[in-house]
């Protein structure tokens, strides 16, 4: 089995997440808009359904803005 990965931050809860976040136009982490670029950050499964959240492709401030949840 194998341990998780302790470098990797821990996912976002998609119900506290705004709308643009959620449809992963901003970053799941720090609500910057993420235009063309981007990476997957993890999938969750909210109410049923898949969400792939999406974070900054470089320098993410990971939770800067997290006020703006």
């Amino acid at each position: 089995m194998k341990s998780p990965d302790t470098a990797s931050p821990s996912l976002p809860d998609v119900a506290r997440l705004r709308p643009r976040q959620q449809m992963a136009m901003e970053c799941a982490l720090c609500a910057r808009p993420l235009g063309a670029s981007g990476r997957v950050l993890g999938e969750v499964r909210h109410r049923g359904q898949l969400f792939q959240l999406w974070v900054c492709l470089l320098g993410c401030q990971g939770g800067a803005s997290a006020g703006r949840y």
